[in-house]
C-alpha cells in the first residue's frame, strides 16, 4: 500500500476553532431552511424514509442538522481504495496523510510551440505511462485529456479508463459523460478494483436526476465516490471565501446524505472547484490566491468532520505555459493546500484554465512534490540532530564536519535531491554547452521512463472481457444516436489500427 504524506508539525489552520463552527452551522442552516433541489423522484423518496423533507412540487429536500449528523456519523472518516497493483493501493486518513493526483484538461500542451491539441491515441498512452511511473503520483486522474483524438465525445471516457486499465496498476478516478458509468463500473468489478467515481451538483444548491442514478450505480457496486461543486465566487456562489465555502459544503453535504440513505457506510469524500473570478472577462481566475485561500478553509472545516477532501487549488493556473507565473501560481497554491491539510491534491501535468496538460511538466511537478515531502518530514530534534556534542568536540576552526559520521549519514536527509532541476555550477553549465534548462531536462526523463516502465500486463481474458465491456459500449452508444456516420467511420478506422489499442 502506498503511504501517504505525513507531517511531523501541526497543520495550519486559517480560521479560529470558532469559525470553523459558525461555518458548519452556516451549511446546516441552508439544507435546513433552504434546503437543495433533487430533481429525481425515487431519491426523494428515499430521502423521505431517511427523515428529510420534501416538497414535491418544487423537488426541493430539507435537511435537519439531525439528518446531517446521522449521515456523517456512518460515512467512513479513514477508508481504502484498491487498486490493480496490491502495492498502489491507498488509504484516506483525514487529517493524517495527503496524497497526490495528477492534474487533467482537455489538451495535450506542445512544449516547443505552447500550442494544444487533441492527443493521439498513442500520445494518451504515452502519458498515461509516465503518470504511472511517476513516484510521487499516487492517483490517476480522471479523463486526463478528456479522451483523444478519433473518438466520439460519448466514449472517450471509457477509453480513457480502459486505457489506465491497461496500462497502470495504480488506483484511478473517473469521470462521468451522459451514462457512461454503468460501464467503468463493470471495468472496476472486471479487475476487483475500487475504481473512484464522481458526483457533480450544479451550484447553487441543485442535483439533476441523472446523480441519482449515479450514485445509485456506484452504491450497487459498491465503488467509492466523491461530490465535487464548482462554485465560482461572485457568481455562482457568495463573493466572499467563507460564504462560498459555507454553500459548497451545503451541497456536499446533501450529496453525504444522499449516499449514506442508499447505503449506510457508502465511502464518500468531496472535492473543492471553487474559484475567484476574473471579474475583467468573466472567466475563472485559475491560479489566483483566493483559490488556494478558500481551499485552506475548505480543508480545514472537512479535517473537523473527519471526511476526506480533495482540492483542486494546485491543478491550474492562468500562465499558457511551462514558466515563472506558472511556477509561482501552481507551488504557492500547492504549499498552501499541503500546509492546510487536504487529504488529496491534484497538481502534477495541469497547466492552463483546466485544459491544458503537460507530460513534460508532469515531471518537473513531481520534483516540487518530493522537495515539498521533505518539507513535511520536519526536522531531527533528537540528540543526534541537535549536535551540540558534536559542535563542542570540532570546535572552532581549523575543525571541520565535512568527514563526520553525522555528515555522511544525514546529508542526503536535510535536502532534496531533484532528478530534472539544475545544481551544476556555473562554469560546468558554460562547459556542458549550456544544456539543462529544467523543460529540456524533463523531456530526456521523460523518454528514460518510457523506456523502463514496467506497466501491467492484463492476462488474455481480463483483455478479452474489457474489449467486450467496450464494445458493449460502442453498441450502445451507437444505438442511441449519439455516434454519426462520420464519428463511426473515423473511430472504425482507429480501432483497425495495426497498434490498437496502443497506438
Amino acid at each position: 500500500m502506498r503511504e501517504g504524506l505525513g507531517h511531523d508539525f501541526p497543520y495550519v489552520d486559517i480560521i479560529s476553532d470558532r469559525s470553523v463552527e459558525r461555518v458548519i452551522k452556516g451549511s446546516l442552516s441552508v439544507l435546513a431552511d433552504t434546503g437543495v433541489v433533487v430533481q429525481d423522484k425515487q431519491m426523494q423518496q428515499t430521502l423521505v424514509a431517511y427523515g428529510c423533507r420534501v416538497d414535491t412540487s418544487t423537488d426541493r429536500v430539507r435537511m435537519d442538522e439531525a439528518v446531517v449528523t446521522r449521515a456523517l456519523s456512518s460515512a467512513p472518516g479513514s477508508f481504502e481504495g484498491k487498486a490493480m497493483d496490491p502495492s498502489e493501493s491507498i488509504r484516506f486518513s483525514p487529517g493524517e496523510t495527503t496524497y497526490f493526483i495528477n492534474g487533467c484538461g482537455k489538451a495535450l500542451v506542445d512544449v516547443d510551440t505552447w500550442e494544444m491539441h487533441d492527443p493521439t491515441r498513442e500520445e494518451f498512452y504515452r502519458h498515461i505511462r509516465v503518470i504511472d511511473a511517476l513516484p510521487h503520483i499516487d492517483i490517476q486522474n480522471c479523463f486526463p485529456f478528456f479522451g483523444f483524438a478519433k473518438v466520439p465525445e460519448c466514449m472517450r471516457l471509457i477509453e480513457s479508463a480502459a486505457a489506465k486499465f491497461r496500462v497502470s496498476g495504480k488506483v484511478q478516478i473517473e469521470g462521468t459523460l451522459f451514462d457512461n458509468y454503468r460501464f467503468t463500473c463493470a471495468m472496476a468489478d472486471l479487475f476487483k478494483v475500487d475504481l473512484f467515481q464522481i458526483v457533480n451538483s450544479a451550484a447553487p444548491l441543485t442535483y439533476y436526476a441523472e446523480t441519482a442514478d449515479q450514485m445509485r450505480t456506484y452504491t450497487e457496486h459498491n465503488l467509492p465516490f466523491h461530490f465535487a461543486t464548482g462554485v465560482t465566487r461572485g457568481m455562482t456562489g457568495p463573493m466572499t471565501s467563507l460564504g462560498s465555502v459555507i454553500l459548497n459544503n451545503a451541497e456536499a453535504l446533501a450529496g453525504i446524505v444522499m449516499s449514506q440513505a442508499l447505503q449506510e457506510g457508502s465511502r464518500v469524500w468531496v472535492n473543492s472547484m471553487m474559484l475567484t473570478p476574473n471579474m475583467s472577462n468573466g472567466m475563472p481566475a485559475f491560479g489566483d490566491i483566493g483559490n488556494s485561500i478558500t481551499d485552506m478553509a475548505f480543508n480545514q472545516v472537512w479535517r473537523h468532520l473527519d471526511i476526506p477532501c480533495w482540492s483542486n487549488a494546485a491543478s491550474w493556473t492562468s500562465s499558457k505555459m511551462i514558466d515563472y507565473q506558472a511556477g509561482y501560481e501552481l507551488t504557492s497554491a500547492l504549499v498552501l493546500q499541503i500546509l492546510s491539510g487536504a487529504t488529496a491534491i491534484s497538481f502534477q501535468g495541469g497547466l492552463h484554465d483546466e485544459i491544458g496538460v503537460s507530460t513534460v511538466k508532469a515531471i518537473i511537478d513531481d520534483d516540487v512534490v518530493a522537495s515539498l515531502k521533505r518539507l513535511m518530514r520536519g526536522l531531527n530534534d533528537s540528540e543526534e540532530g541537535l549536535a551540540v556534542d558534536l559542535i563542542n568536540e570540532i570546535g572552532p576552526l581549523p575543525g571541520s564536519y565535512l568527514d563526520t559520521d553525522l555528515t555522511l549519514e544525514h546529508w542526503r536527509d536535510e535536502c532534496h535531491i531533484p532528478t530534472v532541476g539544475i545544481r551544476d555550477p556555473y562554469p560546468q553549465w558554460v562547459e556542458g554547452n549550456k544544456r539543462g534548462s529544467v523543460v529540456e531536462r524533463a523531456k530526456e526523463r521523460m523518454e528514460q521512463l518510457l523506456a523502463d516502465h514496467k506497466e501491467t500486463v492484463l492476462t488474455e481474458s481480463q483483455e478479452q472481457e474489457l474489449e467486450y465491456i467496450l464494445e458493449e459500449a460502442r453498441t450502445y452508444y451507437r444505438k442511441k444516436g449519439l455516434i454519426s456516420d462520420e464519428e463511426w467511420r473515423i473511430y472504425q478506422e482507429d480501432l483497425a489500427s495495426p497498434g490498437y489499442p496502443f497506438s
